[in-house]
């Protein structure tokens, strides 16, 4: 996308110096060796210089830079503000994907704060503004399903969590798949259908341990403790939490949530083999966590097996204090499950103390609220499997209507057979028939020449319609090779004018501002003239008739000219091209041709390589050719490549900085080459760089 900004012309110079400035710290900042302090002050820089010039595009960078280094310091509040901004900026851009990711990240944050209903509206926009990135949708299924499974509307959360399931499978994007995986693992944990949450938590884990996913294994350990605890299977238990512990601990997780879960199930499973020392050590190390982290559910999950603890360990009046702070922190979420197991234990205490009409009151409130969450729990599960059926027949009926064209298709097929076979029959019958009429051997004799004329023409005819179909054909690729050669060289330079022109039309660009874009916009006219006579020539070359227009040239300032143009896009990755030509040579060439052939070669050269290269244009002089050579010391090229290079197999691969091409550039060069009876040569090694070279035949000069 191009971006314009309406300045003064005496602030033209500085606008263009501080918006390269920006663009340079943004890539500064996704260095991969780059702290979080470098990049905070980093993106403090890039929006110090943007809002100077209002520059939206580095306003959106700077603010989700600022924002994503604050989200892993877990400061949400403050990332929020920043992402925020970003969308704001990103509205100007008129780029979806902007808003989307944007938009993406304000969800997220939203629901680490705990404010679901924005995070689910959020959410809900980024699917409209995301449709063209699958990926980022199959992200945006994933986090919906936890924002309403933590709301406790499991039905809508079995939904998300399938589809996420689906897309990342067909996108075969395994990590993906293992993190929905594990989220169907722990909904159907939360219904207490536990065999299935295992089957489900079995893949997760498999998928994890074959992408070396560290946290997603970890989150497959506890959660598969947590299951088999719930089944009283404490030895498969054991094995689980021990591993995930084991695993955080040698990994440096930050996965704070995970390691805080996981030593709260450690103590619990401590509680019931009655090691109550090792018990309390796991339990305060799982709130200690939670409390430095602000983890509300996970404090008071931690809270709760206090209780159960201090109990046993006959300290009930710390016990009746845990448990009122843990009931307190229940009042500000919805986790009645975590309220009835305190109630249950805060009976116990009370019943220990002798207090038995609290024991009595507070049995009675724990049962109230058992019996509805029992009534809940049915009523989710259900909805779970209402939910799931729905998925599953509308996935059947998707596959069904695919199944049918497919069938209706095949159907057509058999008919069309039958019919042929049918028109076969009859025509062999009525060979027949013709055969037994025409015995006379004065009439046979002239259907025989009847028939031999009939077939030379139809023969003729299938001659001549073969040809035309094959000067359609080859019309039709030529038609193809020019418009994707428009779209790759003339669509920049073109957009550019009439984004220009637009805003003059508009009257927001002034006399003034409009004379400051007067020498970009020639020099966009300039090139783009160029390319098109480039185009017209190509084309010219591909009709009878066409002849070279052989002129004399001082070849060093023929190249230098020649390449002038492909200067800022050398710039934009710091790349010299160097022309090691004599400066008296003169030979006679095409100009047009050589120009094509030239240009195509340096902007390839460039195309893959990296920054801070050199490109070397040379000429040697042999018996009966020149030799003009391009080397770069690019990404060079596979034998197979070099192989497929020269023909319309080619396809075209992004540069390294996902440059974009059309593939066929070279092909077209070496049809001109040949043109003018030269030969095309090219020599490459993998990662060390490539030379491309023609000849040009001397009969020429």
């Amino acid at each position: 996308m191009v971006n314009f900004f309406i300045v003064n012309t005496a602030n033209s110079y500085n606008l263009q110096k501080d918006t390269v400035t920006i663009n340079n710290l943004i890539k500064e900042a996704k260095a991969k060796k780059k702290n979080k302090k470098e990049v905070f002050k980093i993106s403090e820089d890039v929006i110090a210089l943007s809002k100077k010039h209002q520059y939206k595009f580095g306003l959106f960078k700077g603010y989700f830079l600022q924002g994503n280094v604050l989200l892993d310091d877990y400061q949400y509040t403050k990332a929020l503000k920043n992402f925020q901004l970003a969308y704001e900026n990103a509205k100007f851009l008129k780029s979806d994907i902007s808003e989307a990711e944007a938009l993406f990240n304000i969800a997220y944050c939203y629901q680490y704060l705990d404010e679901t209903t924005k995070a689910v509206d959020a959410y809900k926009k980024c699917l409209a503004k995301g449709k063209q990135d699958t990926l980022l949708i199959a992200d945006v299924h994933t986090n919906l399903g936890v924002s309403y499974d933590y709301s406790g509307d499991y039905g809508k959360a079995i939904v998300h969590y399938l589809e996420s399931y689906t897309l990342n499978k067909a996108l075969k994007n395994n990590e993906g798949l293992g993190t929905s995986s594990s989220n169907l693992g722990q909904l159907f944990s939360t219904l207490k259908i536990y065999d299935k949450a295992i089957y489900y938590l079995k893949k997760s884990e498999a998928i994890a341990i074959s992408l070396k996913d560290t946290a997603t294994l970890c989150y497959a350990y506890e959660n598969l403790g947590a299951n088999y605890l719930s089944k009283n299977e404490l030895l498969k238990a054991k094995f689980y939490l021990e591993k995930a512990l084991k695993l955080a601990k040698a990994m440096n997780l930050q996965e704070y949530e995970i390691v805080s879960l996981t030593y709260s199930n450690l103590g619990m499973l401590a509680i019931k083999n009655k090691a109550f020392d090792k018990a309390e050590a796991y339990l305060d190390t799982a709130l200690n966590i939670a409390n430095q982290k602000s983890l509300t559910f996970h404090k008071t999950f931690a809270l709760t097996h206090q209780i159960d603890l201090l109990n046993k360990q006959n300290k009930l009046e710390e016990a009746e204090e845990i448990a009122q702070k843990a009931l307190d922190l229940c009042r500000n979420t919805n986790q009645t499950p975590l309220k009835v197991n305190i109630l249950e234990f805060l009976k116990e205490t009370y019943a220990k103390q002798g207090k038995f009409e609290k024991a009595f009151n507070t049995q009675k409130d724990a049962l109230k609220l058992e019996k509805s969450l029992k009534l809940e729990d049915n009523l989710k599960q259900v909805a779970v499997l209402i939910a799931t059926r729905d998925y599953d027949k509308k996935k059947q009926i998707e596959n069904l209507i695919k199944n049918q064209k497919q069938k209706v298709l095949e159907s057509k097929i058999l008919t069309q057979r039958y019919t042929l076979g049918f028109v076969v029959f009859i025509l062999m019958i009525l060979g027949i028939f013709t055969f037994i009429s025409v015995r006379n051997q004065q009439l046979q004799k002239r259907i025989n020449e009847d028939l031999a004329q009939k077939n030379h023409e139809i023969e003729i005819s299938r001659i001549e319609l073969n040809k035309q179909s094959q000067a359609f054909s080859d019309l039709n690729n030529h038609k193809d090779q020019i418009f994707t050669i428009i779209s790759h060289d003339l669509r920049k330079p073109i957009g550019h004018l009439s984004s220009v022109l637009e805003l003059l039309e508009n009257n927001i660009l002034d006399a003034d501002d409009f004379k400051s874009f007067i020498p970009q916009i020639s020099k966009n006219v300039k090139d783009t003239s160029e390319i098109l006579d480039s185009l017209l020539f190509w084309a010219k070359s591909q009709l009878k008739g066409f002849s070279l227009k052989i002129t004399e040239q001082n070849l060093f300032n023929f190249i230098n000219e020649k390449t002038a143009s492909l200067q800022p896009f050398a710039k934009e990755k710091n790349i010299s091209i160097i022309n090691q030509i004599n400066p008296e040579v003169k030979i006679k060439i095409d100009a047009m041709l050589s120009m094509i052939i030239i240009r195509n070669l340096v902007l390839n050269a460039i195309k893959f390589s990296d920054d801070n290269k050199e490109i070397i244009i040379q000429l040697e002089e042999h018996t009966n050719h020149f030799e003009l050579k391009v080397k770069d010391s690019g990404i060079g090229m596979s034998q197979e490549q070099i192989d497929n290079l020269f023909t319309t197999k080619n396809k075209s691969t992004l540069g390294t900085k996902k440059e974009k091409g059309t593939g066929l550039g070279l092909y077209f060069c070496n049809d001109l080459v040949k043109k003018c009876g030269g030969e095309f040569k090219v020599e490459s090694v993998l990662g060390q760089g490539s030379t491309f070279s023609f000849t040009i035949p001397k009969y020429l000069s």
